[in-house]
């Protein structure tokens, strides 16, 4: 059940009044929750308290400022915890409350904050997970900068081969710019739950993509595919699948899994 902060509603000189004071940072921080549907506590803490002397101190900060946007009626936080109750604060997730979404953007558009489906917000976490891997990279003495697009700004259209419409939807695209060269990736995040033919029906996607040339003539080359799988058993299936299908090109893939996404893109920029 909601608290009555929660379902404390905002009128538009109110939010008006608050948004012209709101520090950008604050601004970032609803920004970063908007982009991911769904952000824990220490998620929003890696992607924007960054500049503090210590962990500690950067919880700390974390923490007040998402109390005070929480009673301002601009977030909320989910019933559930990455981990359960006994994971702490840090494994609070929040989203958008619907004067949060007003906030950020037009009027006009209507915002309803809701409970996701327990596999919906896994992914989603797991996706922002990935994104904080990627702007990981930066560390990187080669790397100058990191690009990253969330959906839907990720997904890209396109003409089949029958003339129809056809939305490719990546979960992530980012490009990374080194010193020599520039990579570009889509990125799959999947938990398992879908089944093989699913996986191999959207590798089968960024086949026909690849075939409009669309990516090449903006930009020269096709991004790798990367997909993310939280098992090894589960990596290893798909990447002796492809390798056996006849309608796929195995160079455009990389298999990698969650806990080895990190080393595997410093390697591949190497």
């Amino acid at each position: 059940m909601q608290s009555a902060l929660q379902r404390r509603r905002i009128d538009r000189d109110e939010l008006r009044r608050i948004s012209e004071v709101m520090p950008e940072r604050d601004r970032e921080v609803l920004r970063r929750i908007d982009e991911h549907r769904y952000l824990t506590t220490h998620q929003i803490q890696s992607f924007t308290f960054t500049a503090h002397g210590s962990a500690g101190s950067a919880a700390r900060t974390t923490r007040y400022v998402l109390a005070r946007l929480e009673r301002l009626a601009l977030i909320r936080s989910l019933p559930r915890r990455v981990g359960g109750v006994r994971a702490g604060s840090a494994a609070r997730i929040w989203q958008l409350a619907p004067a949060g979404a007003r906030l950020l953007r037009d009027e006009g558009q209507t915002y309803r904050s809701h409970e996701p489906s327990l596999r919906f917000l896994q992914h989603c976490l797991a996706v922002a997970d990935v994104h904080l891997g990627l702007r990981n990279l930066t560390t990187m003495e080669s790397v100058e900068a990191v690009e990253i697009a969330t959906e839907p700004t990720s997904w890209r259209r396109y003409i089949g081969p029958g003339g129809e419409q056809r939305l490719l939807q990546p979960d992530l695209a980012s490009v990374v710019r080194t010193r020599d060269y520039v990579d570009r990736w889509f990125i799959e995040v999947d938990l398992g739950t879908e089944s093989l033919p699913t996986v191999l029906k959207k590798c089968g996607q960024y086949e026909t993509y690849r075939a409009s040339g669309i990516e090449q003539e903006a930009h020269d080359a096709f991004p790798l595919v990367i997909w993310v799988f939280v098992s090894q058993a589960r990596a290893e299936k798909v990447k002796s699948s492809i390798l056996r299908s006849p309608r796929l090109t195995p160079e455009l893939y990389r298999i990698v899994t969650t806990d080895g996404f990190a080393t595997s893109a410093q390697e591949w920029l190497q």
